[in-house]
């Protein structure tokens, strides 16, 4: 499947570089962000292990966690801890899917990122085989919001 990448995400769309980048921002973070920044670093893994590497959602569906993130949520976590101030706007970001995040807060951002891997966990079980779902692309998606996630924090 081909995508499209804004060259503000360029370098973290690779792999390597984005486990490093969600690695040392995890290692930077205390408490309850060190908590939730886990919890997508093992998101990250597994939808990089649909996307790149050919492994069947099925099998890594259940796997996908938001159980910290609705821990958080329920005792009121100020999400835009994470980064205070709002997610840049990117030229590169222009034209594309990702155009909209530019000006919002990363409370918006985190919050379509769990939604959208909740969605996963929920549906995918039950409509997997439904060819109504694009499931492939709905994975990037997700790769893409927490790619511009971690360029967000890590500017």
């Amino acid at each position: 499947m081909d995508i499209t990448i804004p060259t503000a995400l360029k370098a973290l769309s690779s792999g390597g570089s984005a486990a490093k980048s969600i690695t040392s921002w995890w290692n930077k973070s205390k408490g309850d962000s060190r908590a939730l920044v886990g919890e997508l670093k093992d998101n990250l893994s597994y939808l990089d292990m649909v996307a790149s590497d050919g492994v069947p959602l099925g099998d890594v569906a259940e796997k996908l966690s938001v159980t910290e993130y609705k821990r958080l949520a329920n005792e009121g976590f100020n999400f835009n801890k994470l980064k205070k101030s709002k997610i840049t706007k990117y030229p590169s970001l222009q034209g594309t899917d990702l155009e909209k995040w530019g000006g919002k807060e990363t409370e918006e951002l985190v919050v379509s990122i769990y939604d959208k891997i909740n969605e996963i966990k929920i549906r995918f079980p039950h409509v997997g085989n439904s060819t109504n779902y694009r499931w492939g692309v709905r994975v990037i998606n997700i790769r893409k919001r927490i790619w511009l996630l971690l360029k967000h924090v890590s500017s």
